[in-house]
């Protein structure tokens, strides 16, 4: 009889692509002038997917409880759609630039999980995105990305 699989080496190997993935992305980044200050655009994700891999690697070593049926809840339709949405963001940036992007990916993931006023979670989508341009376009000199239709209008 052969014993129950061990979920935990799923979900690692899952971790341990995309964290892998985020890596091979980081050769296709512009070069960076060299002496800035810290973790340039390629170093910080790099940096990430190595933290990733090893608690991947943890997790996969890790013996898995025992668990049955009852134990585990049914992923709801509006879980799928999140992680849908988190698919869909990476093509949003590279459409209309990280900084619009951001706002409307918390807006919409803040209304497919409830509970939230719309209001609410427009003016803290907003906020979220001018925070975010001021701390890192203003005070970091930082660019992000404006994508094809900021490119376009001359962003």
């Amino acid at each position: 009889m052969r014993g129950a699989r061990n979920p935990n080496h799923a979900i690692a190997a899952s971790i341990a692509a995309v964290a892998f993935a985020a890596i091979a992305a980081t050769f296709t980044f512009d070069p960076v002038p060299p002496g800035l200050p810290g973790l340039g655009a390629v170093e910080f994700p790099r940096l990430v997917s190595a933290i990733l891999l090893l608690l991947a690697l943890i997790l996969g070593l890790t013996a898995a409880s025992s668990a049955n049926e009852d134990d585990s809840p049914r992923i709801s339709s509006r879980a799928w759609l999140i992680f849908a949405l988190c698919l869909g963001f990476l093509p949003l940036v590279e459409i209309i630039g990280m900084i619009p992007a951001i706002p409307i990916f918390l807006l919409v993931a803040g209304l497919l999980w409830g509970g939230t006023p719309w209001l609410t979670l427009a003016l803290s989508a907003l906020g979220m995105g001018i925070s975010i341009w001021l701390v890192f376009v203003k005070i970091f000199r930082l660019t992000l990305p404006k994508g094809w239709l900021g490119s376009m209008l001359g962003f």
